[in-house]
Parts: structure tokens; sequence; C-alpha cells
């Protein structure tokens, strides 16, 4: 625990002492709106400009300067540049970096305004919850995201399944067919899952009704040693045997690349992010129309698995001199009709599911969807953002894996976990 508990302190020092201190950030004007948008997000392509040509129609005096941030150590970036008064006005963050945020004062309390923002009460819980703070709104949703199974439908087919699966019982069995029927490809992984991968390992924890932590009373405790958990790690552990290999209990989607296996004919299934299909069509075009994709089949017919749903949220810096400016362009952001044009140019998540276009998106797109109806937040903890920075779930869920003693393994991620999520409290 000592780790989290230095990233922790060195994060409340930033946030409680740094007030008054100069930062990167340039001071906004009446006439400039400054907006952090990190890497990779919507900030991060010419569509954000369709957002600023709207605002412009109301605000033509004032310049909106969007500077893009890296993901690398944004969460002591984001924390420091608050704390001062030379903040941006408007900056994105990562949903499960959101706690933080809420808790640090850095962001102005939107509540009242919630009603302004179309269709708020239907944004996916996953942003939603880390956006609150003791009742109070101080960030929205800006985009989601969540995993769907990508199988290859001609390896599929030369081993006789004829239609995804429908519980994770049926699953299984295909694992097995599929590694019969590819029994001379060296290394073949039926469903290449890394051990890492702790965003397709929790929700095996949900669907057996588990929970990662549960808040009373303004105090967290961690479940994973509850009996259900323990059933969805044991389930887990026996998908991860039955049907991936030995090789990827200690890695993560990267190393290696995962949609290599896949462009190679190494893997018939992967957990994907909806842009991976087009990475996999680059490596090997051949596939072209032979790729398909379901949900993560939950323990009952046609009951999907519950999902993480990842993203980013979006909030207005408390020392921001430009407020109302803010906000109309957060409400422009967060409408429907700039989430539908994120959905079919940039393949993501809207943040209200009914948002989603009815043509024009990706069928991945479509299925992750659907499947985030069924997903669950997760703790909305300021403490959450140190387990991050040190990847304890991947590690985890990785000894889960790789045959770690259930029992004694869940006992000390209670400890660990409620260790930290309780660290920081106003």
């Amino acid at each position: 625990m000592r780790s989290t508990t230095k990233f922790l302190a060195t994060l409340a020092v930033g946030t409680l002492a740094l007030t008054g201190c100069s930062a990167s950030a340039p001071e906004s004007t009446p006439e400039k709106l400054t907006i952090w948008m990190m890497t990779g997000g919507p900030g991060d392509n010419a569509l954000i400009q369709e957002v600023n040509e709207e605002f412009k129609k109301k605000y033509p005096d004032t310049t909106v300067n969007i500077e893009i941030q890296q993901w690398d150590s944004i969460a002591t970036k984001l924390t420091t540049a608050l704390a001062s008064n030379n903040s941006p006005d408007i900056v994105e963050m990562g949903n499960t970096q959101t706690p933080l945020q809420t808790y640090s004062g850095g962001l102005s309390n939107i509540t009242e305004y919630k009603k302004d923002f179309e269709d708020s009460a239907q944004w996916l819980p996953g942003l939603a919850a880390p956006s609150t703070y003791d009742g109070d709104l101080y960030a929205t949703p800006l985009y989601g995201g969540t995993k769907v199974v990508m199988y290859n439908t001609e390896l599929f087919t030369a081993a006789g399944i004829t239609t995804p699966p429908s519980t994770l019982e049926e699953l299984l069995a295909n694992c097995d067919t599929l590694a019969a029927s590819q029994a001379g490809v060296d290394s073949f992984a039926p469903f290449y899952m890394p051990g890492q991968y702790w965003f397709a390992g929790a929700p095996f924890v949900f669907a057996a009704g588990g929970e990662i932590a549960t808040e009373k009373d303004g105090t967290w405790a961690a479940e994973m040693s509850s009996e259900k958990s323990q059933r969805g790690l044991a389930d887990w552990r026996n998908f991860h045997e039955t049907c991936s290999i030995p090789s990827s209990v200690g890695v993560n989607t990267n190393n290696p690349d995962q949609t290599q296996l896949f462009a190679d004919g190494k893997a018939a299934m992967l957990y994907v992010k909806a842009w991976e299909p087009a990475s996999v069509l680059e490596k090997n075009p051949a596939l072209e129309g032979k790729i398909g994709f379901f949900a993560m089949p939950g323990n009952e017919a046609d009951r999907t698995q519950p999902v993480i749903v990842a993203g980013s949220t979006i909030g207005i810096a408390t020392q921001s001199k430009n407020q109302e400016q803010a906000r109309d362009w957060l409400t422009i952001v967060t409408g429907k009709k700039f989430q539908q044009r994120m959905a079919t140019e940039l393949n993501l998540l809207p943040i209200v599911p009914e948002f989603i276009p009815s043509s024009g998106v990706t069928e991945q797109l479509q299925i992750a969807a659907e499947a985030a109806t069924v997903s669950k937040a997760l703790p909305a903890s300021p403490g959450w953002a140190a387990l991050e920075s040190e990847r304890y779930n991947e590690q985890f869920f990785s000894s889960i894996a790789g045959g770690a003693d259930i029992p004694a393994a869940a006992a000390e991620y209670d400890r660990y976990v409620s260790e930290a999520l309780n660290s920081l409290k106003r």
C-alpha cells in the first residue's frame, strides 16, 4: 500500500496547496476559451471544429483554443492546473480519473444546469457516476467505449459453428471445437485473452452477481472475497484456461499485439474496442467480409455479461472566468447532433444509448451500444486513480488467470483496495 499512499499524498498536496501557483495553462480572458482535450479523442480530430463553429454563432468574438494533452501523468497535471489561477476553462478526463478531480474542488459545481444538457437523465452510468460527488454534478460525460467479441467467421464455419454463442457455457464449448479444428496451427488460441485485461475479467465477477466494491455512508469496502465474486473469478480462470493460451497469462493487449495474432490466423476471437477491427484489416486485408461481432455472453441464455463503459468526461474549472461560455460549449459537445457525428466518424460510443444513429455506424459499435445498456460503474472514489497508476487490477486478474489461490488473493485485494478507496475524503 506504500506506493498507493505516496501517489495519493502527492495528489492531495497538489489539490490543497497549489492554489495561486502558476501552471502551464494560459490565463483565460473573456475573448478566449481554453480547452484541454486528450489525445485520441474528439478534440484530437478535425470534427471538433463543428462544435466550435456552432459555439461561435452565439459567441462570435470568443476564440476557442483547444490544447491536446497526453494520457501519461495526466491526473497529476490536471490536479496541478485546476488548483492554479491560470487553469484552462474546460478539461477532459478519463472517466476513472474523474472522481479525483470532483473530489479536489478544481471543477465547478454544475448541478443546477444538468437539465440544460440534452437527455442528461439517460447518461450511461459508467460515465455519469464518476462525474458526481456527494450527489452534486461536477462534470458531464463526453464519450464512451466498451468492448465486444470479434470473431473470424471463416474459422467458425470451418469448425462447424453456425451461430455465435448465447451463453458462457456455449462459448467454452466453441473454444474446444475451434481448438480441435485448428490443432495443426502452432500456439492457436480459440479466444486470445491477455491475462492483464481486467476490463474483460471484471465482467465475469459482475455476471456472477459480485461487485468490485460498494460504498455506504461515505466508506468504501472492496468485495472480491464475497462468494459471488469468487465464483466470478473462478469463471474467469476457467475461461482463460479453456479458450486462451498459457503465454497470454502475464501480458496485456499490446505486447504482443493481439490484433496481429488475429490477422495472422492465430486467434479466432478477441475482446476488442471499436477501432481494433480496422487495425486487423490493415494488417490482413484478406479478412474483409470474414469478421463478425457479438456481445460477451453471460451465464444465462441471451443475457450478456455486464460491461465496463470506459471513456471520458469533461468539466469546467472552478477558476475559469468564463463559466457561462464554458457551459454553452459543453451543451454542444454533449448534445445528440455532435454525439451522433462522433459515432459515425470516430467510432465513439454516445453518452446516451438512444443517441446511437440508426444507420452509418459500424456493426461493432452498434453491438457495443446494445451491450452498454447492461453496464456496471467502477467505484467512484478519488482513490481509484492510484490503483490505475499502479496497474493493480491488471496484476490481480493476471494472477487469477495464472492460478493464484482465489480466496487468499481476493482477501488481499479487499484489504488493499479498501484502503486505497478510503485514502482521500473531504
